[in-house]
C-alpha cells in the first residue's frame, strides 16, 4: 500500500508539472513581445505559490511540453511541493527570461528594466489568478537584484499588495531594500559561499538593516552542509547549495510554514 501511495503521488506531481507561457501584460518600444516561459509544479493543498527568479543570465531555456529539469538546484525548489520531502504545502513556479539578461556584463543592469519588471508582475498576476493563492517571490544570486528592483517598482507604483512574501537566496551584495515593507522576508545564504559577488557577510548586513524596518517576520539562516566544486564558485558548489539542497529546502519550508501557522489561510 505504501508503494502504491508513493506511486500515486509521483504520478500526481508529473501530471501537474508543465511549462506555461505567460504573455506580458504591458509592452514598450524596446521590450520583447515574446512570452515568459514558466515551469509550474503543484504542491499538496498549497497555501502559497513561490515564483522563482533565477540568477546567472536569467535564461533557463524552458520549452512547452517540458515536464522536468535536470538542475539539482531547481530540483531543490521542487522539494517544496513534495510532502515526502517537506510539508509540500507550496506551489513552485520557475520564471524564465526569453533571452539572456546582461550577458558578459559585470553588473546585471537588465534586472531593473521595465521589460524584466513587467514580466515579473505578469507572472504574479497570472499565477494569482490561476491558483487563487498568495504569491511569494524568490530570487537567487543575480535574482536578488530582480527582487530588490521589483520591490522598488512595486513601492513606487502602489503594487505592494502583489507580494505576500520574499525569499532572498544567496543574493548579490548590491541588492538592497527600502522601507516600507510589511511582508515576511527570509534571507538564506550558504555560510561558505565563495562567489565574490554574493558575500555571506553582506547578506547578513542586509538582513540586519531590513529587520529594523520590516513589520513582517524577518529571519536569516545560514546553510552549512554541502561541498565545493571545481568550477566557477558563482555557478557551482556552496553558492548553488551543492549537496545541501535538502537543508536549503527545509529552511525555506519551515519559514513559510511558520507564517501560515501564525496566519491560517
Amino acid at each position: 500500500m505504501k508503494y502504491l501511495a508513493a506511486l500515486a503521488l509521483l504520478l500526481l506531481n508529473l501530471a501537474h508539472a508543465q511549462v506555461i507561457p505567460v504573455t506580458p501584460i504591458e509592452t514598450c518600444f524596446l521590450c520583447s513581445s515574446a512570452p515568459s516561459m514558466t515551469m509550474y509544479w503543484k504542491g499538496n493543498n498549497a497555501k502559497a505559490v513561490v515564483i522563482f527568479i533565477p540568477g546567472g543570465e536569467g535564461y533557463m531555456g524552458l520549452k512547452e511540453g517540458q515536464t522536468e529539469t535536470k538542475s539539482q538546484f531547481l530540483l531543490t525548489l521542487k522539494r517544496l511541493t513534495n510532502p515526502e520531502q517537506t510539508s509540500g504545502n507550496f506551489d513552485v513556479v520557475l520564471l524564465d527570461s526569453p533571452g539572456e539578461l546582461s550577458p558578459r556584463q559585470m553588473y546585471p543592469s537588465a534586472r531593473g528594466t521595465f521589460d524584466h519588471l513587467i514580466r515579473i508582475e505578469s507572472a504574479i498576476r497570472y499565477y494569482k489568478a490561476k491558483t487563487g493563492l498568495p504569491v511569494w517571490l524568490m530570487g537567487h544570486s543575480n535574482g536578488g537584484i530582480s527582487l530588490s528592483e521589483f520591490i522598488k517598482y512595486a513601492q513606487k507604483n502602489g503594487k505592494m499588495d502583489l507580494i505576500s512574501g520574499v525569499i532572498n537566496s544567496g543574493i548579490r551584495t548590491e541588492s538592497y531594500f527600502n522601507a516600507p515593507i510589511s511582508f515576511p522576508m527570509l534571507f538564506i545564504h550558504h555560510q561558505n559561499d565563495a562567489c565574490h559577488h554574493c558575500l555571506p557577510s553582506a547578506a547578513l548586513a542586509n538582513y540586519e538593516k531590513v529587520k529594523q524596518f520590516n513589520t513582517g517576520l524577518t529571519e536569516f539562516v545560514y546553510v552549512t552542509a554541502g561541498s565545493a566544486q571545481a568550477a566557477d564558485p558563482c555557478r557551482s558548489g556552496f553558492h548553488m547549495y551543492n549537496g545541501a539542497g535538502e537543508d536549503a529546502a527545509k529552511y525555506m519550508d519551515e519559514f513559510m510554514s511558520k507564517v501560515y501557522l501564525a496566519k491560517p489561510q
